[in-house]
């Protein structure tokens, strides 16, 4: 009876041993799966956001006193441009730019902001807007991004010509010529946000939906980075070599006609003539060139920020 209790209790133990052994064998066969799994799984770590309340407060009321006045300011001044009459016809071409402008701003605050503090800043996870909306808000926030880079790139064209070839500007750059362009630009800016569509949407972690990339890390980071160079970098190097051609031939105008004197010779007679700029047309350049600046100056402070955390994310790995 003792012996057949100890074959037992050795058989046992066996049996034991082999299991272990099996599970072992197992979780070395299956290590790859498994860290695959723990990649896969690492969003629902990232659904749980701790930001206390006072951050949460201050970044919504920023975002409430951007809201009134983004769409308080730009309604106001698509509301001008649209209805003053009083505009002559190389001028009005940049109150085309700058209507374009204030639109692509009022859908950003209008459709962006307020997904972006309910569902970003207050309530991360679950995504309440649907699939639709999660491809949406991020194809319209890159189409209008596009759009604003344009249009401030397609404005620096216009005052180039404008100032530097201001004869071949009134023939160039007519109403409806102008009209075609900033439709074409805006149908680039669309077709060049479409990317997104297929890089965002919805998808399920933990049994919550969420808005997130449903491709792969090198694609979305790939999508990212071209978005910055072609709405970001390339229409800020444009500019930046317009507004130095359009500065520097201002300063040589001014200086030219400030110093230019001319021998007329009328009836036999000498006469020194002063050439001068017209003060009409003087003030006209001068105030096109300071809105011009303005424009440009809004548009590095806004955007600047936004592309570099998007290029943080491309080339930033350990984050501390």
């Amino acid at each position: 009876m003792g012996m057949d209790l100890n074959d037992t209790l050795r058989e046992l133990d066996s049996k034991k041993l082999r299991a272990l052994t099996e599970q072992l064998v197992a979780r070395a066969n299956n290590s790859a799966p498994l860290q695959h799994n723990e990649t896969d799984s690492a969003p629902q770590e990232d659904l749980d956001v701790n930001t206390d309340i006072y951050s949460k407060l201050l970044v919504t009321v920023i975002y409430v006193a951007l809201f009134a006045i983004g769409c308080l300011g730009n309604s106001i001044t698509l509301y001008t441009l649209l209805t003053k009459k009083s505009l002559q016809n190389l001028q009005s071409t940049v109150h085309y730019h700058l209507a374009s402008l204030a639109v692509s701003d009022l859908l950003i605050l209008l459709f962006s902001m307020p997904i972006e503090l309910y569902n970003f800043i207050w309530v991360h996870h679950p995504w309440a807007f649907g699939a639709a909306a999660c491809k949406g808000y991020y194809f319209l926030r890159d189409g209008c991004s596009y759009a604003t880079a344009f249009n401030v790139a397609s404005l620096s064209a216009e005052r180039y010509m404008a100032i530097c070839h201001p004869f071949k500007a009134k023939s160039v750059m007519s109403r409806s010529r102008t009209k075609k362009m900033i439709s074409a630009m805006w149908a680039a800016s669309f077709l060049l946000a479409t990317p997104m569509i297929f890089t965002m949407g919805q998808r399920s972690v933990d049994s919550e939906p969420i808005c997130t990339t449903i491709v792969s890390s090198v694609t979305a980071k790939t999508v990212l980075q071209v978005n910055a160079f072609l709405s970001f970098v390339v229409p800020m190097g444009l500019i930046s070599v317009l507004n130095g051609v359009i500065a520097s031939h201002l300063l040589r105008m001014f200086r030219e006609a400030a110093q230019d004197n001319r021998v007329c010779v009328v009836g036999g007679n000498a006469t020194m003539l002063s050439v001068a700029v017209e003060p009409n047309r003087a003030q006209s350049l001068r105030h096109g060139v300071l809105v011009l600046r303005a424009v440009v100056i809004a548009f590095v402070v806004c955007w600047l920020p936004y592309h570099a955390r998007r290029l943080m994310y491309c080339y930033v790995t350990d984050w501390t």
